[in-house]
């Protein structure tokens, strides 16, 4: 299969199925009426974009990507949410969704752009090296439930 007409543009609430399915290979078991309800607030704001990448009328890859603020670090972009269907990666998708992020990040003045990974995805980490990004720093991931 050739995937040379992947189309990239915006996500809309119509693609909620989807990053839904897509977000489940990942083992992020949640609902279609979340992803719905995340992604309708998520793309009016002017501080993160969701793009998806489109192949013969489907969505087979999504990514968002966010401003970042922190005293420590200033502003740049991050990517915080990457997914391609696990049936045609290595075919260049997940590469033109991170160029389209990265287009969009020089487009709002970031001149930086940063991902985390879990340290579980080692794939993940060898694409992102084999696409320009550098390892800068392991981290602990903390978090409580506030009731």
């Amino acid at each position: 299969m050739k995937f040379d007409k992947i189309t990239i543009r915006q996500a809309s609430p119509a693609d909620a199925d989807r990053i839904t399915d897509l977000s489940f290979q990942l083992g992020y078991k949640v609902l279609h009426q979340e992803i719905l309800e995340r992604l309708q607030k998520i793309i009016i704001k002017d501080n993160t974009a969701v793009f998806v990448a489109v192949y013969n009328n489907q969505v087979v890859g999504w990514i968002q990507v966010s401003k970042r603020s922190a005293i420590e670090t200033g502003e740049l972009a991050e990517i915080t949410g990457l997914v391609v269907d696990e049936k045609i990666r290595g075919q260049g998708i997940g590469k033109s969704l991170v160029l389209k992020s990265e287009d969009w990040a020089r487009d709002n003045g970031f001149t930086s752009i940063r991902v985390r990974t879990n340290i579980i995805r080692v794939d993940t980490h060898y694409f992102y090296k084999g696409i320009g990004f550098e390892e800068k720093k392991k981290q602990t991931v903390f978090q409580k439930k506030l009731v």
